[in-house]
């Protein structure tokens, strides 16, 4: 199963601290205010959607701290697939036991033609809301397989992935995953 949760506005830091073990309000501390908001906010909705299994204690849920990689986590010891991704006043959070990835985009007007014209992956976005599909699809495909986004766009997206969009107010949401046979959870807006 893939569990799936977002947050259209982002909490205060304050807010998200009794989510966060001692070490990670520490490193927290030191990060920019708009990185402080990404971070404790990620560590908060990842917490807050596990701790919908009222089985799940808070103590059994450890994501290690920020690296050149994505955040592993583990879940009473066990390595679950992590995915988080922001952007703007949102945040989004996806975790599963199969590789998965996920990518949030605030909508925005913008001119895509030209991106669309010089990468075969969003070649066939022909509007607005075609290309943020095709862009969070690439974004999510590129962390649900460790390739860079410029490799990802150089081919049209395989067509053995499946790819769960959820258009939100002003964003677009995708979910990749390969396994067709899993799930979907979605938990909607967590406050």
């Amino acid at each position: 199963m893939i569990t799936l949760a977002y947050r259209l506005t982002l909490q205060s830091v304050e807010q998200c601290q009794s989510w966060l073990t001692a070490t990670e309000w520490q490193y927290c501390q030191a990060l920019s205010r708009n990185r402080q908001l990404e971070f404790s906010n990620g560590r908060a909705l990842v917490r807050q959607l596990l701790s919908q299994n009222p089985a799940q204690a808070i103590v059994d849920i450890a994501i290690d701290l920020p690296s050149d990689k994505a955040p592993a986590l583990l879940l009473q010891g066990k390595p679950i697939q992590l995915s988080i991704s922001h952007s703007g006043t949102a945040i989004a959070v996806a975790v599963s036991e199969q590789p998965i990835g996920l990518d949030i985009e605030q909508t925005k007007l913008r001119d895509f033609t030209a991106l669309a014209q010089q990468f075969p992956a969003l070649a066939n976005a022909t509007t607005l809301q075609q290309f943020y599909q095709h862009w969070t699809g690439c974004e999510a495909y590129s962390k649900c397989t460790g390739l860079t986004i410029w490799q990802v766009l150089q081919q049209p997206l395989p067509e053995d992935i499946s790819l769960y969009y959820l258009p939100l107010s002003n964003y677009m949401l995708c979910l990749c995953y390969q396994d067709t046979s899993l799930p979907i959870q979605n938990l909607g807006e967590l406050r």
